[in-house]
């Protein structure tokens, strides 16, 4: 649950497991993270970490240590928020952390200070930051076609404008064999829970800059020729998907 980005907009169907949609790879227009957040953007970033605390603390660090700590080489965190994950990878990750929202990413420059002056530094991974949304020009020479180990997403998918466009993204930017691990609230598996989603969503979205409670990151993962390694289902008041997929 992150301020959204700005990406370009982009007609998107997906039917019989195919995806229709422009790729990534050719050349968009975009608009550069807003420099000047409303204050209620900066008070969400604010207090997300505290709002987030007792889910993070009972369930969500744990999975996030199990997709992410065993982590090497080249990879893309997209929509790093705060920084929860920074402390979890392994030394041998080399990390480019992108995030749209300035407000967020300087509580997640504050994490990489706290890090580094209690431990050696020595054991933290090398992690580049930058302030930059899916869509945004600078990515094409920041992280090029087909250079990244793995990508991540981490209750990010429920936020960015159009999912779609971000896993054919993360797609272009994959080296044959490489990996998405996501980490996602989603859609409820029964009728009843769906109608209850759509009918709060609208809601939801005003209060948590974006977040949508309703999408369904597996069926887009699918379609778009990901082969899923694990994948695993639960619930903590939302429905939650933890997953890993190979893109061969």
């Amino acid at each position: 649950m992150k301020p959204k980005s700005k990406t370009p907009k982009k007609k998107t169907k997906i039917a019989a497991r195919t995806v229709k949609t422009k790729t990534p790879s050719q050349k968009i227009s975009s608009i550069p993270a807003p420099q000047n957040e409303s204050f209620y953007a900066r008070m969400f970033a604010r207090f997300y970490d505290r709002f987030m605390n007792r889910i993070e603390k009972t369930v969500l660090f744990r999975k996030r240590k199990h997709l992410i700590q065993p982590l090497q080489g080249k990879i893309l965190e997209i929509g790093s928020g705060t920084g929860i994950n920074f402390p979890i990878y392994s030394p041998k990750a080399d990390v480019i952390a992108i995030e749209p929202s300035a407000s967020m990413m300087k509580k997640a420059k504050e994490r990489i200070r706290s890090l580094e002056s209690s431990s050696d530094s020595k054991r933290h991974p090398r992690i580049k930051m930058e302030v930059l949304g899916l869509g945004n020009p600078g990515l094409e020479s920041l992280v090029p076609p087909k250079s990244m180990d793995a990508i991540i997403f981490t209750l990010v998918l429920c936020t960015v404008p159009d999912p779609v466009y971000a896993i054919q993204f993360a797609k272009s930017r994959l080296k044959r064999g490489g990996k998405i691990l996501i980490l996602e609230h989603v859609k409820a598996a029964s009728k009843a829970g769906q109608i209850l989603q759509n009918l709060l969503n609208p809601f939801w979205n005003r209060f948590a800059q974006g977040c949508n409670l309703n999408r369904d990151p597996a069926s887009i993962l699918k379609a778009e020729g990901f082969k899923p390694i694990e994948e695993f289902r639960f619930k903590k008041t939302l429905p939650f998907y933890q997953a890993i997929y190979e893109w061969k």
